[in-house]
């Protein structure tokens, strides 16, 4: 395939990202509930992409990351959980752009995990990012009410464990993106299993007839179609290409809530996008940069 067909492919997957908000919103069942149903639903369509493509897992591989593929899968169901938590409590826009602190908080993670010191550049990034968390939670001149807060609260709780499980696939090696994100699935859902049967939450489990097509779709198209989109594609292009192409995910989600929720986009929204977002972006331009020169000499 054509490096400009990978690019589309790719730009197709980050859009579908970014319209995850507008169907959690349709579904009015728990947040614990809705992140089962993604990780049952997309692990079986993993299973039937496997079984089309009459690809293999690769054991040996799978047994050797076993403990990270354990923990990144745990806490990729547990920042789902919070995710659509946030989704309920605030708006699209502001619970997006505090999820999207995850890169900044994995800086801070790497500091501590893979003792990455902290160059000027991403002790400027991590600054830029909390201010714009801190203006993201001002509406006009007032602080917004508690029900907003505690969306943006859950926002960054999410992008917590999403950068604990960017944190675990750093660890992993030798193992294929599809075969990490298909047991990453499995573990999530096998998790989540446990954690519903011993609290008896099993019980409690319905999906309303109006909000099944779009519980599926979560399923089908958001996590089984979307990754195998993601990592179809993301080792064929240019990291520089990955990290840009990238934030078509949030500026979709922000864009789709805006357009079709009717969701209004307050000026402390703007410069909280400008700052978070742009934070990410000077980090994925310039701290870069700074890599490569520092290897150089």
């Amino acid at each position: 395939m054509r490096k400009s067909g990978n690019k589309f492919i790719f730009i197709l997957a980050m859009l579908i990202f970014g319209s995850i908000g507008l169907f959690v919103r349709k579904i009015p069942m728990p947040s614990l509930h809705i992140a089962f149903i993604r990780s049952f639903v997309g692990t079986f369509v993993m299973i039937f992409i496997y079984i089309f493509l009459k690809k293999k897992i690769d054991r040996e591989a799978v047994i050797r990351n076993r403990y990270n593929l354990l923990f990144g899968g745990a806490f990729l169901g547990i920042n789902w959980i919070l995710l659509f938590e946030a989704y309920k409590n605030t708006t699209i826009t502001s619970a997006t752009l505090a999820y999207y602190m995850a890169p900044i908080l994995f800086i801070l993670l790497s500091a501590v995990v893979f003792r990455v010191r902290l160059t000027g550049i991403r002790i400027l990034t991590i600054l830029l990012a909390f201010l714009g968390l801190v203006v993201l939670q001002m509406k006009d001149v007032s602080v917004m009410n508690d029900m907003e807060s505690r969306g943006i609260l859950f926002g960054l709780a999410a992008a917590f464990f999403y950068a604990l499980v960017i944190i675990f696939n750093r660890r992993m090696k030798s193992i294929s993106g599809m075969d990490r994100t298909f047991m990453e699935l499995f573990l999530s859902l096998l998790v989540l299993s446990v954690y519903m049967l011993f609290t008896g939450e099993f019980a409690a489990f319905y999906i309303p007839l109006e909000a099944l097509p779009y519980a599926l779709i979560l399923g089908i198209v958001h996590t089984g179609l979307a990754y195998y989109l993601y990592f179809s594609t993301v080792d064929r292009l240019d990291s520089q290409y990955v990290a840009l192409l990238s934030y078509m995910d949030p500026l979709s989600a922000i864009v789709f809530s805006v357009i079709l929720l009717g969701e209004v986009f307050y000026f402390n929204m703007a410069m909280g996008a400008l700052l978070i977002l742009g934070a990410s972006i000077l980090f994925d331009l310039l701290g870069k940069k700074e890599e490569k020169m520092k290897r150089r000499n």
